[in-house]
């Protein structure tokens, strides 16, 4: 069993690089991941791959921040 399971990783900047690589790791590992980025069509890219989801986020603005944890709540459950 994999130890992520019904975990769920919010990963800003997940559409290239050390995030894209993040959000493999953490899906390889079972968890539920929730791509944050300003990378639309990556981000997408890199969510579907990993069976997550993804969200357009500017880590800059705190609003956006706070919508992508909501956003993530709403789509996996969380407190």
């Amino acid at each position: 069993m994999s130890r992520l399971v019904g975990k769920v990783a919010l990963v800003t900047g997940g559409a290239g690089g050390l995030g894209r690589a993040t959000v493999r790791a953490l899906a390889a590992a079972g968890a539920t991941v929730v791509v944050a980025d300003v990378d639309e069509g990556g981000g997408r890219a890199v969510a579907a791959e990993a069976g997550g989801h993804f969200v357009a986020c500017d880590v800059r603005d705190l609003e956006a921040d706070r919508a992508a944890v909501a956003f993530a709540r709403e789509r996996c459950g969380g407190p």
